[in-house]
């Protein structure tokens, strides 16, 4: 497929935002479309064209990026896709997080319309997105897949192909159920500094060098210790997710103490400072015992 033909995507929140600046970037054309007026402006302002609709969006390219707050998004403007495509049947990518069985449910529904589907989760924030860092995890027909991957390479050069429809998923939960405790564990370790009375930007600077290392250190250290929540990563996102793993979790009869914990953190973090911040904000639940979790 041509990597100069026009992308859709549909959701220009912080992912899809930062999906259609690397196209934009690329000189790839882009059309776009949300519900949310200023968003549309946003694209407009980079470069990027607005559909009026999803149903316009869908008959008006080859290749269509879903970037949607969940699974139940994603299924519900599944039939403008289907209506507004016509006889051209676009490739659909759907980077959303969704548990298993809604993509795998999404992915019937395209089969039976004749729609080529790509799972493509992606492991990163927005700012890793645009800085060519993300992971991008890939599941589907091998062909759809080869069929995108030029794209693929300019969204996410790094990408990874994890298996059948429903893999990607399962493969982003776990991955994600890592990330999110250890967010959770600097949280906890830059607070107990804090009050330790050690500096916290020398405690982190010790932290990077030492055997506890991790990437997260580098994406919301500085953050946490800056109280900078400006979205990298919305926090209500990170508990859609954290929800999402405890669910499936549940449905296979097993316990997962650490996340079930670190749910909480960010239900009294949300409470705390706002859905709309970034995920670093888990701190400030730590922070404030008395209106946190933890005693």
């Amino acid at each position: 497929m041509p990597v100069n033909a026009p992308v859709g995507i549909i959701g220009l929140g912080l992912m899809g935002t930062a999906l259609s600046a690397r196209l934009i970037d690329a000189k790839v054309p882009v059309i776009g479309f949300d519900i949310e007026a200023s968003q549309c402006d946003r694209l407009k302002a980079s470069g990027g064209m607005v559909a009026t609709s999803v149903r316009e969006l869908a008959g008006a390219t080859q290749t269509l990026m879903i970037a949607v707050y969940d699974g139940e998004q994603a299924d519900a403007l599944f039939g403008e896709i289907v209506s507004g495509a016509g006889s051209a049947r676009p490739i659909v990518i759907c980077t959303t997080t969704c548990a298993p069985d809604e993509i795998f449910r999404l992915s019937q529904r395209a089969s039976r319309s004749g729609i080529p589907l790509v799972e493509a989760p992606i492991s990163g924030t927005s700012a890793e997105v645009r800085h060519g860092t993300a992971t991008a995890l890939l599941a589907g027909d091998a062909g759809t897949l080869d069929a995108v991957g030029a794209l693929v390479e300019i969204l996410c050069p790094r990408s990874l192909r994890v298996g059948a429809i429903g893999d990607a998923s399962r493969t982003k939960l776990a991955i994600n159920l890592i990330l999110q405790n250890n967010r959770a564990a600097l949280a906890e370790g830059i607070a107990f500094a804090e009050r330790l009375g050690l500096n916290g930007h020398a405690f982190l600077a010790a932290a990077r060098q030492s055997a506890a290392y991790s990437r997260v250190m580098e994406t919301k250290g500085e953050k946490m210790l800056m109280r900078d929540f400006r979205p990298d990563s919305h926090i209500a996102q990170t508990l859609k997710d954290a929800e999402l793993i405890l669910a499936e979790a549940g449905r296979l009869g097993m316990r997962l103490p650490m996340t079930t914990t670190q749910a909480d953190l960010l239900r009294a973090a949300i409470a705390l400072e706002s859905p709309d911040s970034d995920s670093a904000a888990v701190i400030e639940a730590i922070r404030q015992p008395a209106a946190g979790v933890l005693r």
